[in-house]
């Protein structure tokens, strides 16, 4: 934890930088807390690296515009100290101006480290989500289709924390995945796996209504999705299954006799 001494020392020094390097683009912030002695595994506390960027941001006030260069260079250039210092910056900033900076940080999430992914996602995108989710989910649903698996993973992640919060959202989010069952060309069939899977944990109702809506399908993708989201027994689920055994269609018939499998073992 930060003593006052070495709050104001902080502060001091953050001073310095701004007022004598940060106009000639000297932008090793670093130099701020190099003399801070405590270390935890040989790195300087993230509580520091947050407090340091807090200062800064509130030197830079207004002028927030014109010091884009610097954050990027945080980013870009000063290592995981940097990477940090630019979240907690953004994470102020962003607000201020959402269309300005929200492509800086779509731009460092697509090649940040999962460590920097969570950070990215939990700092800066999941209160823009909880402010205005009606812009901001369809962000996170293209996030959870990308190439990029460290970020497909943490934006599904993510989704399913925020729908734990504000199950409300659901019938949106269902919406989304629904309309790529019946789609052979379908990436990223485990995603819509573990949606249904939590969304059996958060409203188990909503998730047998789904196997009831789709009990008489027999379109391969969606019957695979539904067998493989079965996560515990439930007398419900068994008559769909046992019908999706008797099909004809080597794929429906295989994800059916392993979903009975995992039924018969729940019980």
């Amino acid at each position: 934890m930060l003593t006052i001494d070495w709050k104001e020392r902080l502060k001091k020094d953050a001073a310095s930088f701004f007022e004598s390097k940060l106009p000639s683009q000297n932008y090793d912030f670093e130099i701020i807390f190099n003399a801070y002695p405590a270390r935890v595994n040989g790195k300087i506390p993230t509580e520091v690296i947050g407090f340091v960027a807090q200062i800064l941001i509130q030197m830079i006030g207004k002028n927030h515009e014109r010091y884009i260069p610097f954050y990027k260079h945080l980013w870009d250039k000063k290592g995981e100290y940097g990477k940090q210092a630019f979240v907690y910056m953004l994470a102020r900033l962003i607000n201020k101006k959402p269309e300005q900076y929200f492509p800086m940080v779509e731009s460092a999430i697509q090649n940040a480290d999962a460590h920097d992914v969570i950070l990215i996602m939990d700092k800066i995108f999941l209160p823009l989500l909880k402010k205005d989710p009606e812009h901001y989910l369809p962000i996170l649903f293209r996030w959870t289709e990308s190439p990029v698996q460290v970020l497909r993973k943490q934006a599904m992640n993510l989704l399913l924390k925020y729908l734990k919060k504000d199950s409300l959202q659901i019938p949106l989010v269902l919406a989304h995945f629904q309309k790529h069952w019946n789609y052979s060309t379908e990436p990223f069939p485990e995603n819509q796996i573990l949606f249904l899977k939590s969304l059996g944990k958060i409203d188990h109702e909503l998730y047998l209504s789904i196997y009831e809506e789709y009990g008489h399908t027999r379109e391969p993708q969606t019957v695979e999705i539904l067998c493989a989201a079965i996560y515990a027994a439930d007398e419900e689920l068994e008559p769909i299954v046992d019908n999706w055994t008797r099909s004809g269609n080597a794929r429906v018939k295989k994800a059916a006799l392993s979903a009975k499998k995992v039924l018969g073992k729940k019980k």
